[in-house]
Parts: C-alpha cells; sequence; structure tokens
C-alpha cells in the first residue's frame, strides 16, 4: 500500500508539474533547441482539485477549449501533436468515459472541418499508434480513425492508409480470436499457423536485429520458461514478415523446438508496430497481448499455463 501511494503522489507532482510548465510561456532556448511554439495557453488542474484521478479528468475535459475551431486553415502539425500529447497524457489515469466523452466532444467541434480533422488524425497516429506514442490505446486511435473515415469532406486519397490500419487493428485486438496464416519453413516446407488449444508465443522479426536477437537468447536460456516449451505447454514461433532473399540461413541458429520460417502475407493479417512485434495467444486461440516486451510475453504466457492447470 506504502509503494502504491508513493507512486500516484509521484505521478501526480510530475503531472502537474510537466502540464504546469507547458502551461507557462518560456522563453527560447540560446542553443540550437528545436521550440515549438504552443497552440495555446494550456489549461492546468485548480489546486482545489486534490487527487491525480480529479486533475486528469478536469484537463482531458477541458483542454481544448482555449482553441479557435473556427478558422478553416491548417494549423502547425508539429504544435499540434505537442498540444495532442500534453491532452492524451492524463488519459493514463482519467476514468475511460471521461476520456471517450472529451473525444466525442472533440469530434463535434471537427464535423465542418475537414483540415482538422485530417490533422487531429495525424496527432492521434503520433501520440496513440506510432513508433513515438506516449502510449499505445488501440480503442482510443480506433475513435480518430472511425471519425476520419466518417468525414465526407475528407479525400478518399487520404483515408486508404487509415484504411489498411483499421483493418491491421482489428484483425488484432487483445481478446480477439487470433487470425490464422501460411508460412514457409527453412527447409521450403509449406506450413500453417491456427490457433490450436496450445499457449502460443508468435514473434514477428528480423533474425538480425538486436531486440529480435536478445529475445531469441532470453528465451532460448529461461529456464522456467523452456521447460515449458519442452513440454508441449507452450508454443513458440519466430516469423519474417515480408522476407528478404536468403533468409532461410538466418534462421539456422535457432531452437529445434520452435517453429521458425517466413511468410509475405502475415503483415496484411497482423497488426505490427514494432520490430520485433511479439503476441501471445491463449489456449482458447484468443490474443491475451501484443507488441509486448519479450519478459513480459515470456511471464504472462507462463501465467496462463499455470491458471490453465488450476483449471483442470
Amino acid at each position: 500500500m506504502k509503494s502504491s501511494a508513493r507512486y500516484i503522489t509521484s505521478a501526480m507532482l510530475a503531472l502537474t508539474a510537466s502540464l504546469s510548465a507547458m502551461a507557462m510561456p518560456q522563453s527560447r532556448p540560446a542553443d540550437e533547441t528545436i521550440y515549438i511554439d504552443p497552440l495555446f495557453e494550456y489549461p492546468v488542474a485548480p489546486d482545489s482539485i486534490s487527487t491525480l484521478v480529479g486533475k486528469s479528468e478536469y484537463l482531458v475535459t477541458h483542454f481544448w477549449e482555449p482553441m479557435d475551431f473556427k478558422s478553416k486553415r491548417a494549423v502547425d502539425q508539429n504544435a499540434l501533436n505537442d498540444a495532442f500529447m500534453v491532452f492524451a497524457s492524463p488519459m493514463r489515469w482519467a476514468d475511460k468515459s471521461v476520456s471517450m466523452k472529451a473525444v466525442d466532444n472533440l469530434f463535434k467541434k471537427l464535423q465542418k472541418n475537414p483540415v482538422l480533422t485530417m490533422q487531429f488524425t495525424r496527432a492521434a497516429e503520433e501520440n496513440l499508434y506510432g513508433p513515438r506514442a506516449i502510449f499505445w490505446s488501440d480503442e482510443l486511435y480506433l475513435r480518430f480513425v472511425d471519425n476520419l473515415l466518417a468525414a465526407k469532406k475528407v479525400p478518399a486519397t487520404r483515408k486508404e492508409r487509415y484504411r489498411r490500419q483499421r483493418q491491421l487493428i482489428a484483425n488484432s485486438l487483445e481478446g480477439k480470436q487470433a487470425m490464422p496464416f501460411r508460412y514457409t519453413s527453412p527447409t521450403g516446407n509449406p506450413a500453417d499457423y491456427r490457433p490450436d488449444g496450445v499457449i502460443t508465443i508468435i514473434e514477428f522479426g528480423d533474425p538480425e536485429c538486436d531486440d529480435c536477437r536478445m529475445a531469441k537468447l532470453r528465451m532460448e536460456t529461461d529456464v522456467t520458461f523452456t521447460d515449458l516449451v519442452d513440454r508441449g505447454i507452450v508454443n513458440v514461433l519466430f516469423i519474417i514478415p515480408d522476407p528478404d532473399e536468403g533468409w532461410q540461413t538466418q534462421l539456422a541458429g535457432f531452437s529445434p523446438k520452435w517453429h521458425v520460417g517466413a511468410s509475405d502475407t502475415v503483415s496484411d493479417i497482423y497488426d505490427m508496430r514494432s520490430t520485433p512485434s511479439i503476441y501471445v495467444i491463449g489456449r482458447e486461440g484468443k490474443i491475451l497481448a501484443k507488441n509486448i516486451p519479450y519478459r513480459q510475453a515470456m511471464n504472462l504466457a507462463a501465467a496462463a499455463a499455470k491458471a490453465d492447470n488450476n483449471s483442470k
């Protein structure tokens, strides 16, 4: 309880200090640091609100009130990305319903402004979906994508990449049944992955990337995890998406207990935002987690195996 209280207090102090600093006018640095002028003065939660949740919900609810949505001109995208980052950060502590209501109110202000609708979708992509995101949230990001796709005045050509993103995310939502896919083994034989009643870690990666090599090393040397693999309780797949010529030789050093190969179609099925992109599939074939670190994947697979054993 004490450590939890310390964490919440630290989070409150960090949130209040950072947002207060962002809301105040700042002098430009003397060096060559890139400085982004804020679109407006960011709001700060009043001192009368004492809790982290309360401050977060105030900021999420009132954040866009100072912005002029009547102008049809585009705003500076970098400045909007920065503002969106400040808007989205408190959502980690705000009640989900408050965040969703704030997003819906934002969409109402964007209804007749296709330019800003497009820019806000880019900002949401930067902060909720892309590699520099402050945190990943499929649910929040899909709301921005759906809002864009429903906007009649946004050209169809501008919607294509978001349509593809939406399909990949929809295929890969946590809790959804994992999609089967075909891959080729290093010997050239075709193989299929189908959720088959075994807890499975799927690592989509490049054997030559440092993070992929580290994940391989840790998973192959962890005694507890390898025991689960040896006993057939957990399966591991390492799949190279969109392989280059000669990929077969890169898989020579992998454990014979793993299923390895390459697929030139899987990147059109699964949502992969990092290298490696690691999924954990439960015994019933549902996605337990995705795009997570290897250590978290190993722990989650082990926990799922223990839960399955206890339920027997």
